[in-house]
């Protein structure tokens, strides 16, 4: 037969040694004693996932019977904690501690014995005295490997309290080691337990662990993969909130793997887990690329967590999306009032009317207003309500144009033309700069010079100047140093920017693209994007001011220079 000892190890338990498992052999040895005999308590406790898998704790149980017999001892209790850490759970909070308590206070046993004092528990500052409580209240603490520990003087008390700390210096380290080995095993791309995120499926591959036995590793699932890449490009490209698609997921008939509905938080967590750009993430280890967990790109990841943070309650202020995904406006989250500032609300709102004959019709018309001036609270001489459909078609057509413009002009020249114009000026002081650093180190090397002539006599220069002369060189020289360096760095950024030029310049003309025959709450994302905001005034002055990341490839203005575009309502309408 075999066990696991604590270190983890499978170890055989000798033929000789089994029959002291058997509980009727044991019972007619304790049934030899005389019946005044000293009254035991045994307590066992493993901690490791492997001993608790065997559903015993043969090793403690053999020596512990085997100790009791040889000393006399008449066993009228015995309890076994499973899978509880001596050093994390506290005794008040450990059944077996607490039954051993009782049952002393009722004089119900005269020794507790345990296979190593470290049974009891493994914290420095609370073990100690657990031990000493019993004792106290007369019951012997024996261990079958160490003896019985006394508490008759203080040299008793320091050898007690160094006994346990010594045992919670062994947990702390264990737990190290196995954290360590946790973490190996994660950066080296293997699964080492715990939940399994939803997309994936647990599976033997025929991994085994030290010990020979199987391990799992993850794989996709694929009735749930397409669903999470659903997840986050619906986020990300339609603004869908996270209770909408948890709502989603819920009428389909969808589980999370623990059997319950979706919830918002579920979702949260699943757009927030970037191991499914093809990691295995824990708290501390990223392992290496594995293509074949992969189920979105980084890019996606990233853009749906941008979207995610633009729908917190802490950026209520900033959100440029709608409050709600299922809103049918097309501008909500950007729109504002150009009277007093404050930020407008999309709705539906049900408009009611009497046509000639007298027949009542009612339409459900979406709107925007300025609950600012709705709920008097701040002045605005700016309308209350505007239609949306009005609103919406103004900047759609704004919106157009630009794409229009972006399909009109080459590419290649348009993006040459840009980064060559940030970059000119990088360069041309980065090569006057390289010069000045040139000569101050030729001047400063020729005053040197002078130093060994001056000293023979044979200089112009006297002693004095030459020292003020090096002096001012080289404090020239250490400026000139450092605004070259200032200079190669700035062109370094210019490298950076001219990547995220290139990456914006083809985000635009994606838009231009897919822009006319997306839905609605895509056409909501990308007009999100492309505008800072939207400000709408009477008589449906509509103003579009343009994102800074897109407005350089529609010559509206200098880089960072927030430009406008003014357009009134063409038709000569009354405003609602």
């Amino acid at each position: 037969m075999d066990y696991t000892n604590q270190y983890g190890e499978v170890v055989a338990i000798p033929v000789a040694d089994e029959v002291w498992l058997d509980d009727e052999f044991f019972a007619k040895e304790m049934a030899k004693l005389p019946p005044d005999a000293p009254r035991a308590g045994l307590a066992y406790r493993v901690s490791t996932k492997g001993q608790v898998d065997h559903d015993d704790i043969p090793m403690q149980k053999i020596e512990c019977r085997k100790f009791c017999v040889q000393h006399g001892w008449r066993v009228v209790e015995e309890k076994a904690e499973k899978g509880v850490s001596g050093s994390k759970v506290s005794a008040e909070k450990r059944d077996v501690i607490q039954f051993y308590k009782a049952l002393a206070e009722q004089k119900g046993i005269d020794i507790l014995l345990v296979y190593l004092f470290d049974r009891l528990g493994r914290i420095e500052s609370e073990t100690p005295f657990v031990l000493e409580w019993f004792v106290k209240h007369g019951v012997q603490v024996w261990s079958t490997r160490e003896g019985e520990q006394r508490i008759e003087n203080h040299t008793d008390k320091l050898l007690n309290y160094i006994r346990f700390w010594q045992a919670a210096g062994e947990s702390a380290k264990t737990s190290e080691r196995v954290s360590t080995r946790i973490q190996q095993l994660n950066s080296s791309g293997y699964y080492s337990g715990g939940t399994v995120p939803y997309g994936y499926r647990a599976v033997h591959k025929g991994r085994t662990n030290k010990k020979g036995l199987p391990v799992k590793d993850l794989e996709l699932e694929p009735a749930e993969a397409p669903i999470v890449r659903e997840i986050f490009e619906k986020t990300a490209q339609e603004g869908q909130s996270s209770y909408a698609l948890a709502d989603m997921l819920n009428c389909r008939g969808l589980r999370t793997h623990s059997g319950a509905k979706f919830t918002s938080n579920h979702i949260l967590r699943i757009i927030r887990h970037e191991g499914y750009t093809g990691y295995i993430i824990t708290r501390s280890v990223r392992s290496q690329h594995i293509p074949e967990l992969q189920i979105i790109d980084l890019e996606l990841f990233k853009e749906a967590n941008k979207m995610a943070d633009l729908r917190c309650s802490a950026n209520a202020e900033a959100r440029k999306v709608a409050h709600k995904a299922a809103n049918g406006t097309l501008l909500a989250g950007i729109v504002y009032c150009a009277h007093c500032g404050a930020k407008m609300s999309g709705f539906m709102h049900k408009d009611r009317y009497k046509l000639h004959d007298g027949t009542v019709v009612e339409a459900l018309k979406p709107k925007y207003n300025c609950f600012q001036r709705a709920q008097h609270l701040r002045k605005c001489d700016g309308q209350a309500i505007y239609l949306a459909d009005r609103v919406d078609a103004i900047v759609l057509e704004i919106a157009r144009e630009l794409f229009n413009h972006i399909q009109r002009s080459p590419k290649d020249r348009l993006l040459e033309q840009k980064i060559r114009q940030e970059y000119k000026e990088k360069r041309q002081q980065k090569r006057i700069l390289e010069k000045k650093v040139k000569d101050c180190e030729h001047a400063l090397e020729r005053y040197e010079n002078e130093v060994l002539k001056c000293l023979d006599g044979q200089s112009s220069f006297t002693e004095g100047m030459l020292a003020r002369l090096i002096a001012k060189a080289e404090s020239e020289l250490k400026i000139a140093r450092r605004e070259y360096a200032a200079a190669i760095s700035a062109e370094n950024d210019e490298q950076e920017a001219a990547q995220k030029i290139k990456a914006c310049y083809r985000q635009f003309c994606g838009w231009a693209e897919e822009f006319e025959m997306a839905s609605l709450p895509r056409k909501r994302v990308i007009l999100g994007q492309l505008f800072e905001k939207i400000e709408v005034g009477k008589g449906y002055e509509v103003t579009a001011y343009v994102n800074m990341s897109y407005q350089q490839f529609i010559n509206l203005g200098e880089p960072g220079e927030i430009r406008q575009i003014t357009q009134a309502n063409a038709a000569g309408e009354e405003v609602a």
